[in-house]
């Protein structure tokens, strides 16, 4: 595939990602929503794992692995999840699928550098329920949609032979869109109030990464990654109005002005993250790391949209996770070359339900199929949980199917003959 094919792929499918929800989980009200893993599937499979770097794949959530880069690297993933919502009286099963990212990764000489776009958070879901008030039943609808998208630029360079230092630069676009609306039996029309922000920012993030080896045959890596706080512009607009049930049409509307309140124009945080991993392995044969994560979104508000039963603490995250390939250099056995992926990882998550803090694990399994001229499919799937079904909560399990591909190829080589 050359050069030009891969970067009109990324543009096209550029816009299918902006356009896309991947979320359905009403925890997703909550902050900037629900924020996405923004590395490949590889390290996904290993539970998340940033830590793990090599010279073929790219590491799109350390900048610092660029400069070990050797291979100009095409990638895009995908996921299907399927979200079973248990309550104490009833469960139902929602479905989603979706765009992961889409990045090209160039190795340049002296530095290595990538770009491409990445959903950071998703909101998306609706719930209904009936209340009965003076002997009347009432509709109540709570429904959400949209999510944060970045666009990166990264760049990597070895500062030493076995020691690199990175740095990515985000811009931040999305719109959040959140709706509540109300039916009172007897009457066909239903009033609703809309929140809308349109969002925009930049932010960044430093790492470095150290692959030291040990007797030849053995490797030690070591990753620390910093992104500061950083602010993000929030237009917003307020509008009340009414709808008919059966015919779904708007019959009248308000735009309530927010100038008087000072809430048109607000500003959200991206939060402060640290992440600090390390891992041994032999070459080409197993690898097994650590990670952790550290979110610091106890300060995040957000004033024009208050949720009364929604607050916020930081969010911090464990990850075990691995490969191991049992023959790589095999000429008969093509599951001997197969990169079998293992991860589990914990959170205690940023956001606090009716003064309940939120726990999230993950168990993750994969498989890297060699493709030829060392491209790669990534294929896995991931069982995880959260929530609690009593206290007014909802209890979460999630399996996905996540698949991503690796495509390589080398380029800026210089001609040796004429």
């Amino acid at each position: 595939m050359t050069k030009y094919k891969l970067l009109l792929i990324l543009v096209f499918f550029s816009s299918v990602l902006t356009a896309q929800n991947g979320s359905t989980s009403p925890y997703s009200s909550g902050g900037l929503g629900e924020r996405n893993f923004n590395g490949t599937q590889a390290a996904r499979h290993m539970g998340g794992l940033d830590v793990f770097t090599d010279s073929i794949h790219a590491n799109l959530n350390n900048p610092a692995s660029y400069g070990f880069l050797k291979l100009t690297t095409f990638s895009v993933g995908v996921h299907y999840k399927s979200n079973n919502l248990a309550s104490d009286t009833a469960s139902q099963n929602t479905d989603t699928a979706s765009l992961d990212y889409l990045s090209i990764s160039i190795p340049a000489g002296i530095f290595g550098f990538g770009f491409g776009i990445i959903p950071f958070t998703s909101v998306g879901y609706r719930i209904e329920g009936i209340s009965e008030t003076n002997n009347l039943e009432t509709l109540n609808r709570f429904e959400a949609t949209g999510g944060i998208n970045q666009t990166y630029l990264s760049i990597g360079f070895p500062v030493a032979k076995y020691f690199a230092l990175g740095a990515t630069i985000n811009y931040n676009f999305g719109t959040l869109f959140y709706r509540t609306g109300q039916y009172v039996e007897g009457i066909d029309n239903g009033t609703f109030l809309t929140n809308q922000s349109s969002l925009s920012g930049l932010n960044y993030q430093f790492s470095a990464q150290a692959n030291i080896p040990i007797k030849k045959k053995y490797t030690f890596q070591g990753m620390f990654s910093h992104q500061p706080e950083a602010p993000l512009n929030s237009q917003n607009n307020r509008l009340f109005y009414t709808q008919s049930l059966s015919l779904e049409s708007v019959s009248d509307f308000v735009e309530i002005n927010l100038k008087p309140s000072g809430l048109e124009k607000t500003v959200l945080d991206v939060s402060e993250t640290n992440r600090l991993g390390m891992g041994f392995g032999k070459n080409k044969k197993w690898f097994l790391g650590v990670q952790t994560n550290r979110i610091k979104s106890s300060d995040f508000s957000n004033e024009f949209y208050v949720r009364e039963n929604i607050s916020y603490k930081d969010s911090k995250q464990w990850i075990v996770g691995g490969y191991y390939i049992p023959n790589y250099t095999s000429l008969t056995s093509f599951w001997s070359r197969v990169v079998y992926r293992f991860g589990f990882r914990t959170e205690q998550m940023s956001i606090v339900f009716n003064d309940i803090p939120l726990t999230e694990t993950g168990l993750s399994l994969g498989f890297g199929l060699p493709l030829g001229n060392l491209s790669n499919a990534n294929i896995g799937l991931e069982i995880s949980q959260r929530g609690q079904t009593d206290s007014g909560l909802l209890k979460e399990r999630m399996i996905a199917l996540r698949i991503g591909l690796s495509l390589n190829d080398v380029w800026f080589v210089k001609r040796k003959y004429n």
